[in-house]
């Protein structure tokens, strides 16, 4: 069973006065001495600005724009976004100090503790089912069939998830408590005819986070044809796949040095290039690349090479890891694009090639800056006055979120070389459009959502601000939500949404996510491509991706689908009082208004 020690708080309490916070801070942002403190651009909301300042007397920062301030513990781990644990682990070993635990402390929710520990057992019991199921053959063949040797799978804890669909159930059916904790980690679920296991008939992966403990799954159908061909876990209070990378446990611990991390794109990528004895290298858990992800990479290495298809969907995919990284880049870090030859994944060109040629692929890949600069390039007609322009204005936006300084100063040089222009004639037109974008944006809302500008009428979280926005606004939001988390469809939410009117794009959207529940966007807009003008607003709809877990998506969702039902209920009692024309009508529709309000 794994068990994770709690850190002493004597070890915490002190932490503070062995620590210098301008260390800490420099580390991650570019300081200039100003005067008693020291000063730089706010990571926390952005701009250029040197708002930000690091009071090396006080050990405190405070921002002069958004208020954000605090001391170092407060400083990384909101930068790192890390867990409390976890922030004072990583000073501790950013500052070589040795770390006191404390075994008998109790954790703030011992639930957490009895999650992580029922993982672990289900991940031994899926291990058990690969040696002993009677079913075990179709996973010994599949894994023979992708050349996983014993020593990897051991490597990576795989297992076999059995057909029965209660085979998991009944193991831990002994202990009310453990059936309450599997619903709870969504192994276990609970539909018409009773209580199910998730996974069934897949090869598992199980996930572990940096420490090595177990907290989620992941699972391979041996169909190709399945209708999902892999299950994640869904999100738990032990697994968010915004902060989490499948195996970066297993990259530091079987590698010799980390002068880079490769970031590919799937469980079975990982594992068969460290089968050909490429371990440095990790892969997203069913989402896009997160800030979260890139900062994490950053404290491990100093190189992240991102891994995609060749294709058109797989260079969509890059600039949308490139629009990610370009305000985490800092000094050191270097980000580099992998593009692979059509009809090649990491699996059958390392297969192909050899660990060698790949790993050259590797050292070749593409720089970020010639990455952007070509595929801005590529969107305009560079050979014309009008397509010089063109290609300005779209660099600018692109550059003025870059908060590194000196790589901002870098990108434009390159920019003046290629357009022909002097530094300083593209730095005042980069400044003006600037400032044009900052005159045209809107008041900023406390709000989660980073939206473009179709869709700034959003309105702040919430049903009280949410009852006054329009229907087209609320349909808008859920679209969005649904095209960039496909797993908030389920037969409940699609019999709300048919009771909505002109809900037939969101319907199906729905549907075509219940049918596969690891469908990308690609998939889930196709059937809409025979209609160009619905095709092209969910092209815009999905054009960012909101930075929320998949918890908070699914409450975003939820509150805009309850306004949504709120406003056409307020519309239909309106109606029905204007088409009232008797006494007795009148009298029917009030009766049927109170009526209502009390069953609330």
């Amino acid at each position: 069973m794994f068990s994770m020690p709690y850190i002493s708080q004597n070890f915490i309490n002190d932490l503070p006065n062995q620590i210098d916070i301008v260390d800490l801070v420099s580390k991650r942002l570019t300081l200039k001495k100003v005067g008693n403190s020291y000063r730089a651009p706010c990571p926390f909301h952005g701009g250029k600005n040197p708002n930000f300042s690091v009071n090396p007397q006080e050990q405190f920062y405070h921002c002069f724009k958004c208020a954000e301030s605090g001391g170092a513990i407060n400083f990384v781990q909101k930068y790192d976004n890390l867990s409390f644990v976890e922030t004072i682990e990583a000073i501790a070993n950013e500052c070589g100090l040795k770390i006191e635990y404390d075994q008998n402390s109790k954790p703030v929710d011992p639930a957490l503790e009895r999650y992580r520990a029922l993982s672990q057992k289900v991940c031994e019991f899926y291990q058990s089912q690969l040696k002993s199921s009677p079913a075990k053959q179709k996973a010994v063949n599949y894994a023979k069939q992708r050349d996983i040797s014993g020593e990897i799978a051991q490597r990576f804890s795989l297992g076999f998830a059995t057909p029965g669909n209660k085979d998991l159930l009944t193991h831990f059916e002994g202990t009310k408590q453990d059936i309450n904790d599997l619903k709870a980690l969504s192994l276990v679920k609970t539909g018409e005819y009773g209580d199910y296991d998730f996974f069934r008939d897949r090869l598992m992966f199980p996930i572990h986070n940096s420490k090595g403990a177990v907290i989620a799954f992941g699972g391979r159908a041996f169909d190709d044809n399945a209708k999902a061909k892999y299950l994640n876990s869904q999100e738990s209070p032990i697994f968010f796949k915004s902060k989490e990378l499948y195996g970066l446990y297993q990259a530091r611990k079987y590698s010799r040095t980390m002068d880079y991390i490769l970031v590919v794109e799937g469980y079975m990528d990982v594992v068969a290039l460290h089968q050909a004895g490429i371990t440095k290298v990790v892969a997203a858990l069913g989402t896009a690349t997160t800030t979260a992800h890139l900062q994490i990479l950053s404290r491990t290495t100093n190189s992240i090479v991102f891994c995609f298809d060749g294709d058109d969907a797989g260079r969509q995919a890059a600039w949308k890891a490139l629009k990610i990284a370009l305000p985490v880049m800092k000094s050191g870090l270097l980000v580099k694009f992998l593009f692979l030859p059509d009809g090649e994944d990491p699996d059958s060109l390392v297969k192909k090639e050899s660990a060698i040629s790949f790993e050259k692929r590797i050292a070749k890949a593409q720089i970020l800056s010639d990455f952007l600069l070509s595929h801005i390039k590529a969107e305009v007609n560079f050979d014309s006055i009008e397509g010089k322009t063109a290609f300005l204005e779209k660099a600018a936006i692109l550059v003025a979120q870059v908060t590194y300084d000196v790589y901002q100063r870098q990108l434009v040089e390159g920019i003046a070389k290629m357009v022909g222009q002097s530094t300083k004639q593209v730095q005042t037109i980069f400044d003006k459009q600037a400032k044009k974008l900052q005159l045209q944006a809107p008041e900023p809302m406390e709000h989660k959502y980073q939206l473009p500008d179709f869709a700034v009428d959003y309105p702040q979280s919430g049903a009280k601000s949410q009852s006054k926005t329009s229907a087209k606004t609320l349909m808008k939001k859920m679209i969005n939500l649904l095209l960039n988390y496909p797993s908030l469809s389920d037969s409940t939410v699609e019999v709300r949404v048919r009771n909505i009117e002109k809900s037939q794009v969101l319907l199906e959207l729905i549907h075509s996510a219940e049918m596969d529940a690891d469908i990308s966007q690609e998939e889930l807009m196709a059937p809409f491509k025979s209609k160009p003008g619905v095709y092209q607003r969910l092209q815009e709809l999905r054009t960012l991706t909101p930075h929320l877990s998949e918890n908070q998506a699914k409450d975003e969702f939820q509150s805009a689908l309850g306004a949504a039902e709120k406003r056409q209920a307020r519309a239909k009692v309106k109606s029905s009082i204007a088409a009232a024309n008797t006494l007795e009508s009148q009298r029917k529709v009030m009766e049927g208004i109170q009526k209502s309000k009390r069953n609330k």
